[in-house]
């Protein structure tokens, strides 16, 4: 039997590169066409309106979890506009105040973006996750039973036509909290999100974005078993909109996280 220089046979070095071939397939496999076989499947799942699917593709507890740090964040900035505005900005009375209502805010707003009839109503809009967020941001702040009522205050004289507050931070965000949502209030919004899910935000305008992969803007490993992989409605962005991690649970890929861009 022929050997190599060092003495090893040329049938185990074949043997050793097909092995090597193999593993080097199945890592592609696990780690590249299984997971875009899913995101696949959950885009599939988002354009047939399908929930059981998108139950079966999304762990929704996580997803929550990851959000909230965004969803606080603007939260906080929001309050903190109001309190401002109001002349209450800073000190021990603004500080319990936004410990009491700011937790009830963030709840509201996760419980209602963050369900498989929601995110179908949003991928139908066109409408960017960021883009909802914002807007059930501002509006379940200005909701009273979301506040305790304590934002609901009305800039100049309310007889000459003064605008409420919350309009005042929605026009400083560059948000239409009428528009963001449909108009329909953060309450609507839950109702809907626990209902069918056949009401549709108001589409943006123009084409729906067709999602490929140039649209994937960068790919990494997030640990073993989970992938981080950013996106961009834009093919021809840079950067990417929103940050989708998937992890390997339970015997196939699911979405187990999301973190829009600032």
């Amino acid at each position: 039997m022929a050997r190599s220089p060092s003495g090893t046979s040329v049938a185990s070095l074949l043997k050793m590169r097909s092995l090597g071939t193999i593993g080097f397939a199945a890592v592609l496999l696990f780690y590249v066409a299984w997971p875009l076989y899913a995101g696949y499947d959950l885009k599939s799942s988002l354009d047939g309106r399908n929930v059981e699917a998108l139950n079966t593709r999304v762990d929704f507890a996580s997803v929550r979890t990851s959000l909230r740090p965004s969803v606080a964040a603007k939260v906080d900035k929001v309050v903190s506009d109001a309190l401002r505005k109001t002349g209450m900005a800073g000190g021990a009375i603004a500080d319990r105040f936004k410990a009491q209502v700011m937790p009830r805010i963030v709840d509201g707003v996760l419980a209602t973006l963050v369900t498989p009839e929601m995110l179908i109503r949003i991928h139908a809009s066109g409408r960017s996750l960021k883009e909802a967020l914002d807007g059930l941001v501002v509006e379940r702040a200005s909701q009273t039973q979301g506040i305790g009522g304590g934002l609901m205050i009305v800039s100049g004289d309310e007889t000459q036509g003064g605008r409420s507050r919350i309009e005042e931070i929605a026009g400083a965000l560059g948000i239409d909290s009428k528009k963001a949502l449909g108009g329909a209030g953060a309450q609507d919004a839950a109702n809907g999100a626990a209902g069918s899910g056949s009401a549709a935000l108001p589409a943006k305008g123009g084409p729906l974005p067709k999602y490929g992969l140039g649209n994937i803007k960068h790919f990494s490993l997030n640990g073993p078993l989970g992938l981080s992989v950013g996106v961009s409605r834009d093919a021809s962005g840079r950067k990417p909109e929103l940050t989708a991690d998937l992890s390997f649970v339970n015997g196939s890929w699911k979405l187990t996280g999301l973190t829009p861009a600032n």
